[in-house]
């Protein structure tokens, strides 16, 4: 059965003994971890983190703001498609860089519009 979304955390590991690939529509797994690729069927990758190469990463970091930048249109689970643009957030204490990114992320593929995200955060 393929699921809507997976989201892989920062630092994950997969069990060496998952013998089938999971499908997904849209996976949203973190740049450092492109060896993940192999164990999920996905129709359209997201990939998130400090790198400008992915998908959503920070274009600006302060101790309580991160901008984030969208660098590449967005799917959403509803088949809608978010634009690229930067969206200026108040990142809560104690979540890391890469973990914020990848709860924004996984919001806006949810279908949370950019311009609600700072009601969650």
């Amino acid at each position: 059965m393929k699921k809507n979304l997976i989201v892989i955390p920062p630092k994950s590991a997969i069990d060496a003994s998952e013998k089938k690939p999971q499908s997904c529509r849209i996976l949203l797994i973190p740049d450092t971890a492109s060896e993940l690729l192999g164990y999920y069927d996905a129709d359209c990758v997201v990939s998130y983190g400090l790198s400008e190469k992915s998908t959503i990463s920070p274009s600006s970091i302060s101790d309580y703001e991160t901008v984030i930048s969208l660098q590449r249109e967005l799917p959403t689970l509803d088949g809608e498609i978010i634009e690229r643009q930067e969206i200026s957030l108040r990142r809560p204490e104690g979540l890391s860089e890469e973990s914020f990114l990848a709860v924004a992320g996984m919001f806006m593929i949810a279908g949370i519009p950019p311009e609600k995200l700072a009601e969650f955060f």
